[in-house]
Protein backbone atom coordinates (compact mmCIF):
# COMPACT_ATOMS: atom_id res chain seq x y z
CA UNK A 1 0.00 0.00 0.00
CA UNK A 2 2.60 2.81 1.03
CA UNK A 3 4.73 1.84 -2.32
CA UNK A 4 1.14 3.15 -3.99
CA UNK A 5 1.44 6.35 -2.46
CA UNK A 6 5.04 7.35 -2.82
CA UNK A 7 4.31 6.44 -6.48
CA UNK A 8 1.14 8.45 -6.69
CA UNK A 9 3.04 11.39 -4.47
CA UNK A 10 6.03 11.15 -6.70
CA UNK A 11 3.75 11.91 -10.03
CA UNK A 12 1.74 14.61 -7.86
CA UNK A 13 5.13 16.49 -7.28
CA UNK A 14 6.16 15.96 -11.09
CA UNK A 15 3.33 17.49 -12.36
CA UNK A 16 3.28 20.60 -10.07
CA UNK A 17 6.81 21.37 -11.13
CA UNK A 18 5.47 19.98 -14.72
CA UNK A 19 2.86 22.81 -14.44
CA UNK A 20 4.66 25.57 -13.16
CA UNK A 21 7.41 25.14 -16.15
CA UNK A 22 4.75 25.25 -18.75
CA UNK A 23 3.62 29.25 -17.68
CA UNK A 24 6.13 32.01 -18.93
CA UNK A 25 7.50 34.67 -16.38
CA UNK A 26 4.06 36.91 -16.76
CA UNK A 27 1.58 34.50 -16.62
CA UNK A 28 2.77 32.50 -13.63
CA UNK A 29 2.38 35.96 -11.58
CA UNK A 30 -0.89 37.17 -13.53
CA UNK A 31 -3.59 37.16 -10.86
CA UNK A 32 -6.22 35.11 -12.95
CA UNK A 33 -9.18 36.94 -10.51
CA UNK A 34 -10.06 38.50 -7.55
CA UNK A 35 -9.23 36.90 -4.59
CA UNK A 36 -7.03 34.24 -6.02
CA UNK A 37 -3.69 32.97 -5.59
CA UNK A 38 -1.09 33.10 -8.83
CA UNK A 39 0.26 29.95 -9.87
CA UNK A 40 3.48 31.30 -8.68
CA UNK A 41 1.88 31.43 -5.42
CA UNK A 42 0.13 28.33 -5.23
CA UNK A 43 3.80 26.99 -6.20
CA UNK A 44 5.24 28.73 -2.83
CA UNK A 45 2.35 27.65 -1.20
CA UNK A 46 3.47 24.32 -1.90
CA UNK A 47 7.10 24.80 -0.56
CA UNK A 48 6.26 25.92 2.61
CA UNK A 49 3.34 23.42 3.18
CA UNK A 50 6.17 20.49 2.55
CA UNK A 51 9.69 22.33 3.18
CA UNK A 52 11.68 20.58 5.79
CA UNK A 53 9.19 18.18 6.55
CA UNK A 54 11.14 15.68 5.34
CA UNK A 55 12.47 15.66 8.70
CA UNK A 56 9.13 14.60 10.21
CA UNK A 57 9.95 11.24 8.06
CA UNK A 58 13.30 10.81 10.02
CA UNK A 59 12.14 11.41 13.52
CA UNK A 60 11.73 8.87 15.78
CA UNK A 61 8.23 7.74 16.51
CA UNK A 62 5.62 5.77 18.27
CA UNK A 63 3.89 2.88 17.13
CA UNK A 64 0.29 3.15 15.83
CA UNK A 65 -1.32 0.36 17.27
CA UNK A 66 -4.01 0.40 14.65
CA UNK A 67 -3.99 0.24 10.71
CA UNK A 68 -1.35 2.85 9.32
CA UNK A 69 -3.52 4.15 6.76
CA UNK A 70 -7.27 4.22 8.76
CA UNK A 71 -7.75 7.80 8.02
CA UNK A 72 -6.28 8.04 4.26
CA UNK A 73 -9.73 7.73 2.85
CA UNK A 74 -11.23 10.60 4.43
CA UNK A 75 -7.99 12.47 3.52
CA UNK A 76 -8.41 11.76 0.18
CA UNK A 77 -12.47 12.48 0.29
CA UNK A 78 -11.65 16.06 1.83
CA UNK A 79 -8.81 17.15 0.07
CA UNK A 80 -10.33 16.38 -3.30
CA UNK A 81 -13.73 17.69 -3.15
CA UNK A 82 -12.55 20.79 -5.58
CA UNK A 83 -16.09 22.37 -4.38
CA UNK A 84 -15.06 23.00 -1.26
CA UNK A 85 -13.18 26.26 -0.51
CA UNK A 86 -10.59 25.72 2.52
CA UNK A 87 -8.33 28.58 4.32
CA UNK A 88 -4.59 27.88 5.04
CA UNK A 89 -3.09 28.31 7.53
CA UNK A 90 -1.19 31.66 8.08
CA UNK A 91 2.71 29.95 8.20
CA UNK A 92 2.00 28.34 4.73
CA UNK A 93 0.46 31.53 2.83
CA UNK A 94 2.40 32.68 -0.03
CA UNK A 95 4.04 35.99 0.44
CA UNK A 96 1.90 38.63 -2.32
CA UNK A 97 4.84 39.25 -4.14
CA UNK A 98 6.30 38.49 -7.86
CA UNK A 99 8.21 35.32 -7.56
CA UNK A 100 11.31 34.10 -9.82
CA UNK A 101 10.16 31.36 -11.51
CA UNK A 102 13.25 29.39 -12.03
CA UNK A 103 14.20 30.16 -8.63
CA UNK A 104 10.21 29.09 -7.39
CA UNK A 105 10.30 25.42 -9.43
CA UNK A 106 14.03 24.82 -8.39
CA UNK A 107 13.23 25.37 -4.83
CA UNK A 108 9.97 23.84 -4.90
CA UNK A 109 12.07 20.84 -6.93
CA UNK A 110 14.95 20.19 -4.16
CA UNK A 111 12.26 20.17 -1.37
CA UNK A 112 10.21 17.36 -3.22
CA UNK A 113 13.29 15.22 -3.75
CA UNK A 114 14.16 15.68 -0.55
CA UNK A 115 10.60 15.04 0.70
CA UNK A 116 10.52 11.67 -1.17
CA UNK A 117 13.76 10.23 -0.28
CA UNK A 118 12.46 10.31 2.98
CA UNK A 119 9.23 8.76 2.48
CA UNK A 120 11.19 6.13 0.84
CA UNK A 121 13.43 5.26 3.12
CA UNK A 122 11.72 4.93 6.59
CA UNK A 123 9.06 3.14 8.41
CA UNK A 124 5.48 4.31 7.73
CA UNK A 125 3.53 2.92 10.08
CA UNK A 126 4.72 4.54 13.04
CA UNK A 127 2.72 7.90 14.25
CA UNK A 128 3.99 11.43 12.82
CA UNK A 129 5.86 13.25 15.14
CA UNK A 130 3.78 16.35 15.48
CA UNK A 131 3.06 19.30 17.19
CA UNK A 132 0.21 19.91 19.27
CA UNK A 133 -2.72 21.93 17.94
CA UNK A 134 -1.63 20.12 14.07
CA UNK A 135 -4.62 19.34 12.07
CA UNK A 136 -2.87 15.91 11.48
CA UNK A 137 -1.90 15.18 15.01
CA UNK A 138 -2.24 11.63 15.87
CA UNK A 139 -1.56 10.42 12.01
CA UNK A 140 0.55 7.74 10.88
CA UNK A 141 3.69 9.45 9.22
CA UNK A 142 1.57 7.12 5.72
CA UNK A 143 -1.21 9.09 6.50
CA UNK A 144 0.57 12.41 6.48
CA UNK A 145 2.38 11.00 3.01
CA UNK A 146 -1.32 10.47 1.77
CA UNK A 147 -2.12 14.37 2.81
CA UNK A 148 0.78 15.63 1.16
CA UNK A 149 -0.11 13.66 -1.96
CA UNK A 150 -3.51 14.98 -1.74
CA UNK A 151 -2.98 18.34 -0.94
CA UNK A 152 -0.67 18.83 -4.05
CA UNK A 153 -3.22 17.05 -6.53
CA UNK A 154 -5.67 19.64 -5.10
CA UNK A 155 -3.33 22.45 -5.86
CA UNK A 156 -2.16 20.84 -9.16
CA UNK A 157 -5.82 20.96 -9.67
CA UNK A 158 -5.99 24.46 -8.98
CA UNK A 159 -2.70 25.49 -10.97
CA UNK A 160 -4.84 23.66 -13.90
CA UNK A 161 -7.69 25.94 -13.58
CA UNK A 162 -5.79 29.35 -13.20
CA UNK A 163 -3.67 28.36 -16.50
CA UNK A 164 -7.42 27.88 -18.41
CA UNK A 165 -7.52 31.88 -17.35
CA UNK A 166 -4.52 33.27 -17.68
CA UNK A 167 -3.27 31.98 -20.87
Amino acid sequence: MSIQIINQLESALGETVALLSSFNEEQINKIPFEGSWTAAQVGRHLYKSEADIDQLFYAPAQPAGRQPDERAEGLKQILLDYSTKMKSPDFIIPEDMEFDKARLITSLAEANDKMLKAVSGTDLTDIAPLEDGNPLQGSTKLEVVHFITYHTMRHNHQINKIKEIVQ
